[in-house]
């Protein structure tokens, strides 16, 4: 994509020099019409007095050190816009993360109130059944909860 990118630039840069070196060292005649107004044209005028305006004989930039500076200043935007692109990926990826430990310091603060506020908590198991959590249960359930804040709710 970005040799493509590249090619292509280059290939624009060398036919607009090409068409405009064309139309510099074309001949331009300069008259002025039947209603007074002055005219630049590229053919002479049907008839009347007119000028015949010449082209500098060579560009005045060298095309070689003109794609030379193109390549350079193409390559720097290149550089500057992938290091741009990588930091708001990365910016990107961190808020993401920071999102997902918000969302589990919440949960985990919400497990934590359950268990310490409940005197007997219900759990539903993966058939549908409901019991009550075992004193052992529950205390493993509350670490995993402290656990959990630690980790996420980082300040």
């Amino acid at each position: 994509m970005r040799n493509t990118l590249t090619t292509l630039l280059s290939l624009l840069c060398v036919i607009t020099s090409l068409v405009m070196t064309e139309t510099v060292l074309a001949k331009t005649y300069k008259w002025v019409d039947e209603n007074g107004v002055t005219q630049y044209t590229a053919t002479p005028p049907p008839k009347g007095d007119f000028k015949t305006i010449k082209a500098p004989s060579k560009p005045a930039v060298d095309p070689a050190k003109a794609q030379g500076e193109f390549d350079k200043r193409l390559e720097a935007f290149n550089k500057r816009k992938e290091e741009t692109d990588t930091a708001a990926k990365e910016a990107s990826e961190l808020a993401a993360k920071n999102a997902e430990a918000k969302k589990n310091c919440e949960q985990a603060k919400k497990n934590l109130n359950l268990l310490q506020t409940k005197v007997r908590v219900r759990y539903t198991e993966k058939d549908g059944s409901t019991r009550y959590l075992t004193n052992d249960e529950r205390e493993a359930n509350l670490k995993r909860a402290n656990d959990a804040i630690k980790s996420y709710c980082k300040k």
